[in-house]
Formats: C-alpha cells, structure tokens, sequence
C-alpha cells in the first residue's frame, strides 16, 4: 500500500534509519583532506578519495591540514532538518601526505629547478594602468576599486574577466595575462586577484597553467589570492604576494601617490627656481637697457626717441624671452662700449673741427686758424699758433 509521508516525516524516518544501522557507527574511514574551515567550536572539512568526497564535521579540538591523508573515526549522521548526510568525526589519525598534496609539491620542485620563482621584474615606482584577473561577478573588482580610489585616484584601472574557480578557470587566468602581455602595451602592472576560498576554490591557481603565464609574464604581477595565509603557485611565480586584493591595490597606489607627490615637489622647486632667475634677469636686462638708454642720448638725441622704443618692445617680450634677450642685450652693450666715441675722449684725446667740418689730421690745417676742440665734458674755440707734420710729433709728444 502507498503511503503519502510530508518532508520532515521522511526525514525522521531516514534519520531514524541511520541511527538503528549498527554499520554506520563508529567506523573508520581514510581519505584525503581536500578543504577545512573552522566555524566557532565546529571544524568543517571535506574528505577526498579517488572521485568521491565525504562531508565532515568534528566538534572536538582536532587539526584538519588541507592534503594530509588522515584515518578519521566517527559516526555517519543523518541531519533531518536540512536533509543532510554528514560524518561527525571523533577522532583523527595523520596516515601520510595525500595524493593531491604530493602532486602540488612535485610540481612546486619541478617549477623551483626550471627557475620559474626567481628574476620577476620588480613593481614600478609609479603606476599610470593597472589590469585586474578577476571574475567580473564577484566584490573583488569593488575592493580595489575603492582603495584605489581613496588613495590614487589617477590610475586607470581595466577588468580582464575570467573565471576564478571551476573545470576551465586555469586556462580562462592564463589566457588573460598572455593577452595583457601581448596587447596591452600601456600596462605597467598585472593584479591577479580573488576572495577567499576552500583549498579546491583556489585549484587553478595552483597549476602549471597559471604559473607558466605568471613566470612568463614580462609585466610585473601581483598574486592576490584568497586569504592572507593561502599561498598557491601563483604566489611564488609572481613579481609580489598580496595578502588579499584590498592590500594589492594598495600596493600600486600609496607607493605611486608618494612618487606623485615628490614629482609634483620637484616641480615646485623648479618653478620657484625658475621664477627667482626670472625676477633676477629681468632686473639686469632692465638695468641694461637704461645703460643703451643713457649712451644712446650722449651720442645723438635722435637715438632717444629709438632707444625708447626699444625699451617699450623689450618690456612687451620680457615674459616670454628673458633669457635670450638678456644675452643679446648683453652683447649689444659691449659693442655699443666698443663704438662709441665718448670711449675715446673719455682717454684724453679730442676732436677738432674747423669750420664745422672735422679735422682728421693736420693737413688743412694753417698758423692762425681758428678751431673748435670737443672733449669728454665739454669743447672750447682755439687759435692754431704752430702747424707740424709728420710721424714723429707722436714720438714727442
């Protein structure tokens, strides 16, 4: 006869099925730890044989080491409630190192001896681009961005999603940082990053895969992965280990906003370097130019009205071409020094006219004439009362 049951009167009667089932207490049972977490006073870990798992939980003090192989003692237990089967483990007895455990260390020392952890290019001063490996679904996208944010907000942060956990999550982070390498010319930092996980959530990052593209990545690469006491291959192969994502984001934005702000001091004292030579040349050239000013007028008053032109186009273009202007004003002085007359007779010589027409030796010159002598600070008239010629007046007098 059928018999119509609800929910939980099945379950009772499963429940109950497994308490009265001598075989499935105190039994001893071997497997592999594959993940454990511990919750308040409760240890939840996952035994692991060939393909099969077994879900464990133990309320005592025991030490659950992910890929330890262990003979667990204790009781299959039927959970009504929930509709779940669980082993209640009493006690634990280390039996040796599992199989996935050994594989991972046999691959760490295969990877060791090919040199795949050593000669990472080291994390730049200042980062302008980051790419992050990530899964596009999950917060940790949302954590850097915010830290980012917060402490740096200049850098230019790209998602390259790619699955995180699952059958074809090694090849999907692979495929992402070749892609970066071989594409993505402006990057100058690659972040790998996921949450926190069992030990099967973080597989990919502990495969070959993964740690071929990180060891062979020619930008540096920061292994944010997991918690902060989850180390995986990807740690080993890449340029710097983040605890979490959070702290890898910080990674790339406090030493960059340092660097920031030493530029932007360096550019500071530049500036104010540049404008106390500024201020200083354009005293001098000012100076100068009143020095042309001045000669300008002893020589010729038509010069003044020049000169003061001159002064107006130098004073329109001192903002734009102080330094050159200064050297060319410079050079103008020593020529006009150079040219002037007032130079000559400031040495005691003279300048004869007769007549109004200059006098430039003695030919010309007769016994009576009379002459007008100009000298440095003024001129006077003078009557000629001897003449004589030749190169040996120089001698005698």
């Amino acid at each position: 006869m059928q018999r119509k049951l609800t929910v939980s009167q099945l379950n009772a009667y499963i429940s109950g099925v497994f308490e009265d089932e001598f075989v499935l207490h105190d039994v001893v049972v071997r497997g592999e730890i594959f993940e454990a977490k511990a919750v308040g006073a409760r240890t939840f870990f996952t035994l692991k044989e060939g393909g099969c798992t077994l879900s464990c939980v133990t309320f005592a003090h025991m030490r659950a080491d992910v890929g330890a192989e262990v003979d667990v003692t204790g009781t299959v237990t039927f959970y009504a409630k929930s509709g779940r089967v669980s082993f209640v483990a009493e006690d634990m007895t280390v039996a040796g190192e599992g199989a996935l455990l050994a594989a991972l260390k046999k691959l760490k020392e295969k990877l060791r001896l090919e040199g795949l952890f050593e000669g990472r290019p080291p994390l730049p001063a200042l980062v302008h681009k980051a790419a992050v490996v990530t899964s596009e679904y999950g917060a940790v996208m949302h954590d850097i961005l915010s830290v980012c944010r917060g402490a740096y907000p200049a850098v230019d942060i790209c998602l390259c999603d790619a699955r995180v956990q699952g059958a074809d999550s090694a090849e999907t982070i692979a495929r992402a940082v070749n892609e970066i390498n071989e594409y993505c010319r402006d990057v100058d930092v690659i972040i790998i990053a996921r949450g926190g996980g069992s030990a099967s959530d973080l597989q990919a990052y502990n495969t070959e895969t993964v740690a071929r593209a990180v060891a062979g990545s020619r930008i540096p690469v920061i292994s944010a992965v997991g918690h902060e006491t989850d180390y995986t291959l990807c740690d080993l192969c890449a340029s710097a280990r983040a605890g979490t994502p959070s702290i890898a984001a910080s990674m790339i934005t406090v030493p960059s906003a340092d660097t920031a702000m030493r530029v932007l001091g360096a550019a500071r004292a530049v500036s104010q370097s540049a404008e106390r030579l500024f201020a200083d040349k354009k005293q001098r050239i000012l100076y100068d130019a009143m020095r042309v000013i001045t000669r300008c007028e002893r020589i010729a008053d038509g010069y003044a009205g020049k000169a003061a032109g001159l002064l107006s186009r130098l004073g329109a273009g001192l903002d734009a071409k102080a330094a050159a202007l200064s050297e060319r004003l410079t050079g103008a002085c020593a020529a006009l020094e150079r040219l002037s007359p007032l130079k000559v007779l400031s040495q005691g010589y003279a300048k004869v006219t007769k007549g109004g027409r200059e006098m430039p030796g003695v030919k010309g010159v007769e016994k009576g004439d009379e002459v007008t002598v100009l000298m440095r600070d003024g001129r006077f008239a003078a009557k000629v009362t001897e003449v004589e010629e030749g190169a040996d007046v120089r001698k005698n007098g």
